[in-house]
Formats: structure tokens, sequence, C-alpha cells
């Protein structure tokens, strides 16, 4: 049996409404302490309005009709026009859906006979440099893993 306390927590913790039930229903019926806090019967119809104590002004209820008549009105062609709207919001979103489910299932993919890298030469010469009609020193520098070659031609000291 679980203690008040515990099942107090385990209330609080988990908000979905069968888990709080099933909680309260195993609880009291086995907790004669939260039981006994329990109000009684007669307690309880106390809280209630009773159909005796109500007194209703005449021409009430046609007014309540009629007020619930117009929110109803309202209420429908707010639906009918919020509708609208959460069509566009799911056609926008399943687009977006779309696009990035594309964009990963092809991300990889490359078409039979096109390259994924540009050839590039099997071998790079570079025999004399000049600047302004000197000769000049030259730094040849290629990244790891590129085919990308970077020359840097300075004058001679």
């Amino acid at each position: 049996m679980l203690s008040c306390n515990a099942a107090d927590l385990m209330y609080r913790i988990v908000p979905l409404k069968a888990w709080r039930a099933f909680l309260i229903r195993v609880h009291f019926e086995r907790c004669p302490s939260c039981r006994a806090q329990l109000i009684g019967e007669a307690e309880a119809r106390s809280l209630f309005v009773q159909e005796a104590d109500v007194r209703t002004a005449g021409g009430l209820w046609p007014r309540v009709a009629r007020s619930l008549a117009e929110s109803a009105n309202r209420t429908a062609a707010g639906s009918r026009a919020l509708a609208g709207g959460r069509a566009w919001r799911w056609a926008a979103a399943a687009v977006v859906v779309t696009v990035l489910a594309g964009y990963w299932a092809f991300r990889d993919f490359r078409p039979a006979g096109v390259p994924s890298v540009a050839a590039a030469p099997a071998s790079f010469a570079l025999e004399y440099v000049r600047v302004g009609g000197q000769p000049a020193d030259a730094f040849i520098y290629q990244p790891q893993g590129s085919d990308m070659v970077i020359v840097w031609a300075g004058k001679a000291n």
C-alpha cells in the first residue's frame, strides 16, 4: 500500500488523467486515514445548489437561449475561419517535412557516370616564377585531403 505522501507525489509528477484516476481509486480504497478525511454525503449535498434555491426572473430563459444561439453562430463562423487557417498550416508543415525527408534521403545520391569530385591532375609542377620581371620565391600549399593547390609567389630577398 502506498503512503499518502508517496501517492500525492506520484499524483503531482505524472499529469495523465488515467494515471491520476488509478492512483486516487487505489489509494482511497485502501487508506483508512484518507477515507476518514472525506466529507460525508450530507455535507457534500450542502455544497451543491438545490433546485428550490434557484429563483429565476420571468423571461430569463428566452434571453439565455438567444445568447446561446448567437454565441453558437459566432463560434461556427469562427471555427470555419480557423479551420481554413489550420489547413494552410498543415499544408505548410507537410511541405517542410517532405523537403526535409527528401534532402535526408537523397543527400548522398550521385547519378551513375557523374564523378563526386572533379578529376584532379595527377601531378603538379612549377618550373619558374617571376614577379615584376625578377625571379621570385614560390610557396606551394595543398590542404590535406583536398584537390586544391595554392601557389604563393613573392619577391626574392
